[in-house]
């Protein structure tokens, strides 16, 4: 095997650890298409689903990191004696606090050594694995100590009645479809797949009564259509995005030699590009789940399928976002869904604040990150207090909206630019370089904002209907962390 990584490493000048997750993905996409042909589950019992699930996982994570599965076994083997045998109206505490923990001594570990920055190592899984084993810890406490008039909409989707085998909970953490990047499958849904409950719907028979019949729907035009997604954001990966690196943003020569605006136009041009690693990974990553059967989501008005359970970011949405705060609504879905369980909906003071802490740690300890956080947020904030006072002088005519609408893209777009790149940097040197180079002129513009124009008058009567849940909108979470949009 390692002959014939190092081979395809030659013919591809793939990284050899960037060959083992592409052999992995595409393993587990051959896999989850034999589970849904010929394993259905109304063919084979839920454990053989469950076991079969858990050896093809564990292959994995041996053939991609080796030794690095000591890392999961040691977190999850841990996490789970806490679950079975605390007292679960405060587990979840004990849970998420060591698994947070664990992950964060890998972290810290990577920065002092500078080992596995920017390349694919055993942290990205252990990240993923943090958020399995956290949310499942409080989604035991909801149903073990919670009434369910109690739990708001989010919490009763992801509600556990029981306690989980030692196989069902090794299973649902080495889920090969989603192990290495996610997006993340919560438990309930992750136990609805394996035992067919996904797929039963409801019909009446000829004498009017109803029955539960299992009736799954054609997964392949979704599939098909994000392999073909995920091939022309390779392509763009691997051709275009060496031409316009990221790292040429805080290169000494680049900003000597070049000037304000052409420097501004290198850094939007190459966060445009570089967004390909994350629509490769994360696209075919979903594919791969929806193969399996995983992320349905019910049928549209149409009555087709809906295959975006699992989505993590919605591409044209995001593409296409007039303001900061729907474009991050539309980044990382599945991570922020993790935060408003584990975090945002438990804290009953400092929400935010407690969630863009979880937020940072949960990315790692690199300065870079700070950097990008803590500019998002801020940009975040100014960016509303400009829209509440000059948006409606924009829409009384068509032409005008339009006009509002493009011009916003573009500054959403740069603001995006900006403030994501340290991210790649990391280094705090290479941060203050790369700011200073801009003159901080973003911040200092949203400082402008933020102090000289007033602010939105406060609401003082809540509107009769709201699909809202402790104060947080079930498809909106900019609420629940405004920075948490990148990496799983």
């Amino acid at each position: 095997m390692e002959i014939l990584v190092a081979a395809i490493s030659r013919a591809t000048k793939l990284k050899d650890p960037e060959v083992r997750w592409v052999v992995s993905q595409f393993t587990a996409l051959f896999f989850s298409i034999l589970l849904r042909r010929y394993l259905k589950p109304t063919k084979e019992s839920a454990t053989l689903r469950y076991f079969l699930q858990l050896v093809i996982g564990v292959s994995i994570v041996l053939f991609s990191f080796g030794w690095g599965i000591l890392h999961f076994l040691v977190d999850a083997t841990v996490c789970y004696i806490l679950t079975v045998t605390l007292d679960p109206k405060y587990c979840q505490l004990f849970v998420t606090f060591f698994s947070v923990s664990y992950m964060s001594a890998i972290h810290l570990y990577f920065l002092f050594t500078n080992v596995g920055v920017n390349t694919l190592d055993y942290i990205g899984p252990l990240m993923v694995i943090t958020e399995k084993l956290s949310s499942l810890s409080w989604s035991i406490h909801d149903g073990l100590t919670r009434k369910e008039e109690d739990l708001n909409e989010l919490q009763k989707k992801m509600v556990v009645r029981e306690y989980p085998s030692f196989l069902q909970f090794s299973s649902f953490i080495f889920c090969p479809q989603n192990l290495l990047v996610g997006p993340v499958t919560f438990y309930a849904d992750y136990c609805k797949f394996i035992d067919g409950e996904t797929f039963l719907v409801k019909e009446k028979d000829g004498r009017g009564n109803e029955r539960l019949i299992y009736r799954e729907p054609s997964v392949f035009s979704a599939v098909a259509k994000k392999l073909a997604f995920t091939v022309l954001s390779a392509i763009c990966l691997m051709k275009l995005v060496p031409m316009f690196p990221i790292m040429g943003n805080v290169d000494e020569d680049h900003i000597a030699n070049n000037s304000f605006l052409y420097r501004l136009g290198w850094l939007w041009i190459s966060i445009q590009l570089a967004k390909s690693k994350y629509y490769t990974a994360w696209v075919l990553s979903d594919a791969v789940n929806n193969a399996a059967g995983l992320g349905f989501n019910g049928y549209d008005e149409r009555g087709n399928p809906k295959w975006d359970g699992v989505t993590n970011v919605r591409i044209w949405e995001f593409e296409t976002a007039t303001s900061l705060k729907v474009l991050i609504d539309n980044w990382n879905l599945t991570g922020a869904r993790w935060l408003r369980h584990v975090c945002f909906d438990r804290m009953p003071v400092q929400k935010k604040v407690t969630t863009f802490l979880l937020s940072s740690i949960w990315h790692g300890f690199h300065p870079g990150y700070f950097f990008t956080f803590g500019s998002a947020s801020f940009m975040v904030a100014a960016s509303q207090k400009v829209r509440a006072n000059f948006r409606h002088y924009f829409t009384s005519s068509p032409g005008l909206k339009t006009g509002y609408d493009l011009f916003t893209w573009f500054w959403t777009h740069l603001c995006l630019a900006y403030f994501i790149a340290p991210f790649t940097f990391l280094r705090f040197d290479l941060c203050i370089r790369y700011f200073n180079s801009l003159y901080w002129f973003l911040h200092i513009m949203a400082l402008v904002a933020l102090i000289v124009l007033p602010g939105r008058k406060k609401r003082t009567k809540q509107p009769p209907h709201s699909d809202k849940t402790n104060g947080v909108s079930e498809n909106n979470h900019t609420d629940v962390v405004s920075n948490h949009h990148k990496a799983e």
